[in-house]
């Protein structure tokens, strides 16, 4: 097919993202294996949008000219997603910011991406080295939600808390042995930046000691601690409550 999707997010599938990607209007071409699976309403309303933005779609009829992954029976061809550097970030924050430190693992960020376009999240911190890289397969696990978030490259998160902090935010750790309960916190009227760890170190005793507060999960005490995503998508959700 003669593709060249080397930049971020220019190859887009399954019928989640592509929905997303279609509201972005990033989508520049789709290409649909004709399949009896095509038949949902999902298919139905991404086909009409097609229709109606006048995008070329190409419909692939044999399964074994089908260049693309076999779990999908629907891709996109996008404009590249912006990703931007730290050095001009405050012109897209929000309220309420996530800092995700060496999160190693793409379905974890993806599930972490996913939560944090549901509870309004909409800027995401993610360290330019040692760290999970942005694929096809993360805006898929996303699910949609990586059209809907800023992604920022930064190099030292000791530097990044010092702007973030200098533009009013107050800083947020997620660690099981604060005795600070992050569903008793005042969160009324307060800029956030949410801290998470990675996914076998959590939070560096270093790193903790620049937050402005550490708090942990409520829980039962049989199980000692939460996958990472599982733990930033309910202290999101607590934040979005409280807010």
């Amino acid at each position: 097919m003669g593709l060249k999707v080397d930049g971020v997010g220019q190859l887009v599938e399954g019928v989640n993202a592509l929905e997303a990607a279609l509201n972005t209007n990033r989508v520049k071409k789709v290409y649909l294996l004709e399949s009896p699976n095509n038949t949902s309403s999902k298919y139905k309303n991404i086909l009409e949008t097609l229709r109606k933005k006048n995008l070329e779609i190409e419909v692939v009829k044999d399964q074994s000219k089908w260049n693309f992954h076999s779990r999908h029976n629907i891709v996109g061809i996008c404009n590249e997603k912006k990703i931007y550097n730290e050095t001009n970030f405050e012109q897209i924050l929000k309220n309420k910011v996530l800092i995700l430190d060496h999160i190693q693992d793409t379905n974890n960020f993806g599930a972490i991406v996913r939560s944090a376009a549901a509870f309004g999240f909409e800027t995401i911190f993610i360290p330019k080295k040692r760290s999970v890289k942005i694929t096809e397969r993360t805006f898929t696990i996303a699910s949609g939600g990586m059209e809907y978030i800023d992604i920022v490259l930064y190099n030292s998160i000791f530097s990044l808390l010092k702007k973030i902090k200098s533009n009013n935010y107050w800083t947020i750790g997620l660690d099981m042995s604060s005795k600070n309960k992050i569903k008793e916190i005042n969160l009324v009227d307060q800029k956030i930046a949410l801290v998470v760890g990675s996914e076998q170190n959590g939070i560096s005793l270093e790193i903790q000691k620049k937050l402005d507060l550490v708090a942990q999960i409520d829980m039962s005490e049989s199980i000692e601690s939460l996958n990472a995503s599982v733990a930033a998508a309910i202290a999101m959700h607590q934040i979005f409550i409280k807010k």
